[in-house]
């Protein structure tokens, strides 16, 4: 029988977690609070922003929102985004993108201190994924499908494994957290050739690509874990993944919803590395870094 893996489950073990560790923190007189930095107001922004900014409310964490018009200048974003990053009292950063043309991504990547960087945004992050360092922080999305694997004891060792999607944010490090996990993965775009092959021997396939039904029953194989990453709407406005669920829930053997899988969980994922981010600051010399 098809298990359908549930994000809020993921979501409320995890909560449980980082409420005990904030229990420790603030016993040491340390309460974690993150910074929400927005520029415009994108509607998917916004209502990221928002439920994030809930999430980490409801578990007791401080949370502070700075807002800047779509037309601020490079020079006034950058001088105050770098006040943020070295005030002491902020031990998290969330940047919410995209960001208007104007303004270079890589500076402001530069800025900000590796340690405050909760959604692994940073390439000192990213390139801790690929050297497998304990004190990296991980792309959020990355970080939420490993969590609901180990949530339902999925064992990645030895297991073939396709990723369908490549970008730097969710597809290329989940390509590298699964390898270190001993894993054999395949990474696959949109334009990759005989998809179906690539796909149909795979004992995990995670589809992080942004097409409605781009994952079918003929590129699942019998008892396959199917993980659905993507976030697309129908004509009718009504949310779907990567994945025709419907076709191909009863060959899976684990499979997540949209919604209610992975992005159940990343909001929770993005609380929890801001308490591994207070961790990692309580020495000082941490906050050398630019």
């Amino acid at each position: 029988m098809t298990v359908i893996m549930d994000g809020k489950k993921v979501a409320a073990h995890l909560s449980e977690e980082i409420k005990q560790a904030l229990e420790v923190s603030e016993s040491h007189g340390i309460k974690p609070k993150v910074a929400f930095v927005r520029i415009g107001d994108l509607s998917d922004s916004i209502s990221y922003e928002n439920a994030a900014v809930k999430r980490f409310e409801k578990l007791g964490m401080d949370t502070a929102q700075y807002h800047f018009p779509e037309d601020v200048s490079a020079k006034v974003f950058l001088t105050k985004f770098r006040e943020i990053n070295e005030d002491y009292s902020i031990h998290g950063i969330l940047l919410l993108q995209p960001l208007p043309k104007h303004i270079p991504m890589k500076r402001v990547a530069e800025i900000m201190n590796s340690f405050k960087d909760i959604d692994g945004m940073k390439a000192s992050n990213l390139g801790k994924v690929l050297t497998n360092d304990s004190d990296r922080l991980e792309p959020c999305t990355p970080a939420a499908v490993m969590n609901m694997l180990d949530f339902y004891e999925i064992d990645l060792k030895g297991k073939n494994v396709t990723v369908v999607g490549a970008s730097a944010v969710v597809g290329k490090p989940l390509s590298l957290l699964m390898m270190n996990r001993d894993a054999t993965v395949t990474t696959c775009n949109l334009y990759t050739d005989s998809l179906v092959d690539k796909c149909k021997d795979a004992d995990v396939i995670v589809s992080a690509a942004g097409a409605i039904n781009l994952i079918d029953e003929e590129h699942v194989k019998e008892g396959a874990v199917v993980v659905d990453v993507g976030i697309n709407f129908t004509e009718e406005g009504k949310m779907v993944g990567d994945v025709n669920y419907e076709a191909v829930k009863d060959k899976a053997s684990y499979i997540t919803p949209v919604p209610g899988g992975i992005g159940a969980i990343t909001t929770t994922v993005l609380a929890y590395h801001l308490v591994k981010a207070t961790e990692h600051q309580k020495e000082p010399v941490l906050f050398l870094e630019k």
